[in-house]
């Protein structure tokens, strides 16, 4: 095989990319390749007459005369021997495996780190994810009734399933759940619903699909949610959609937590939603909000899958999953692009760093009270962090209560 990409496909929501070929990759690529940090490291061409010259990271060994050879020093006196982070045991804990749980383990003393990738199923994974769920809910014993917003993707069914868990084991009325999945063409299509409504009639929980003239109904929208979104699009694109749905997923879930008198929703972000958020408000000087339980407004979001990887959530319904990426809209919109390529990043090295930041973090918020908190926007259920007084505010908040018209025009202003 000349090029893995006679083998291999790599798709994003805009279709198909091809990945580097062997001889295309840097020497920084080659390092990442055996989990190596590039920074950590200088590189030289060797001429072969003692000397050294020092040589970009960015060369390829193509680009390195073939009579000299390249020598990459480690900068410093790192115990390679102590970490050994490119030797893997593989334990194999399935025939047919989906999925690698990756478990490193560097502080060793003895100079033997553990670091194992266990190959599972999808019921593995399902078992494990579920139990985590169920454990989450029993830990803060969250009552019933409930509400979760449920989009059919892999998620929000774990979500399902774990929930289903929890109330089957505390003799909880499952009936006093109710899941809600919104439909609006292209943006949240009628096949999500329909993969929602099955998985919630095996759980024994309401399904509540929301469409545009249901959702205008439950918000008391001036009219359809379509008019806002239109508007919404058309001042500042597109690529907002991302932001759009996780508004208005918000606003309908508290909106149908107030009318089933439930004080808690349920959400599906998972360790690298979190950690994106976590890495956004930091890197802007922000402290961060509240996780994995959320005060908003009269309603605690709840983040049960907080320290689940994507891929793990991903893994337990493999097959809803695709359809789900099949079904997205496409998205250019860069800067959220990046946050989320960031989040991902921190895992890519050291598996599970990601959630000894988070988890530090967590702890000294706690121990400080150093939580950013949400205050009302007026009288109306939008939520403040008390940043962002600016024009561009104001304005996205008049374009709202055109839509909203039991909103005190009086209070649009951050409280």
């Amino acid at each position: 095989m000349n090029d893995w990409n006679d083998r291999v496909t790599l798709l994003f929501s805009a279709g198909a990319r091809p990945l580097k070929s062997a001889q295309e990759l840097t020497l920084a690529e080659l390092l990442l390749a055996n989990r190596l940090p590039p920074s950590l490291f200088q590189a030289y061409e060797v001429p072969g007459d003692g000397s050294l010259k020092p040589i970009p990271m960015t060369l390829t060994l193509g680009q390195v005369p073939e009579n000299r050879t390249v020598l990459l020093q480690c900068m410093r006196n790192t115990d390679i021997d102590g970490l050994r982070p490119a030797e893997i045991e593989t334990v194999r804990h399935a025939d047919e495996p989906t999925t690698a749980l990756l478990d490193f383990d560097y502080a060793d003393r003895n100079k033997n780190p553990q670091h194992r990738a266990h190959l599972v199923d999808d019921a593995a994974m399902r078992e494990i994810v579920f139990g985590k769920i169920a454990d989450f809910l029993a830990d803060n014993e969250i009552p019933v009734p409930l509400v979760a917003g449920i989009s059919g993707g892999g998620d929000s069914s774990s979500l399902v399933q774990g929930v289903r868990r929890y109330t089957a084991e505390h003799n909880l009325d499952a009936s006093a759940v109710t899941c809600f999945t919104l439909v609006m063409e292209p943006l949240w299509p009628e096949s999500a619903a329909q993969r929602a409504r099955a998985l919630c009639a095996e759980a024994g929980f309401e399904h509540v699909v929301l469409y545009p003239d249901d959702a205008a109904a439950l918000l008391d929208m001036g009219e359809s949610p379509r008019a806002l979104w239109a508007q919404f699009k058309q001042q500042y694109g597109a690529d907002s959609s991302h932001f759009f749905g996780t508004f208005f997923v918000n606003l309908a879930g508290r909106a149908l937590c107030a009318q089933r008198g439930a004080g808690h929703l349920l959400v599906g972000y998972q360790r690298e939603d979190v950690m994106a958020e976590l890495l956004f408000l930091l890197m802007n000087g922000r402290r961060p909000l509240p996780f994995p339980r959320r005060r908003t407004g009269e309603v605690d979001v709840l983040m049960p899958v907080w320290d689940v990887p994507k891929s793990l959530l991903d893994a337990c319904y493999p097959s809803v999953s695709e359809s789900n990426y099949a079904e997205r809209v496409d998205s250019t919109a860069v800067r959220r692009s990046s946050i989320y390529y960031l989040a991902h990043c921190i895992d890519a090295l050291v598996p599970q760093m990601s959630l000894s930041l988070m988890s530090g973090i967590k702890s000294l918020m706690e121990e400080t009270e150093g939580w950013q908190d949400l205050s009302r926007v007026g009288t109306t259920p939008l939520l403040h962090t008390g940043h962002g007084r600016t024009p561009e505010q104001t304005a996205m908040i008049d374009l709202l209560m055109e839509h909203f018209p039991q909103w005190s025009s009086t209070t649009s202003g951050p409280q």
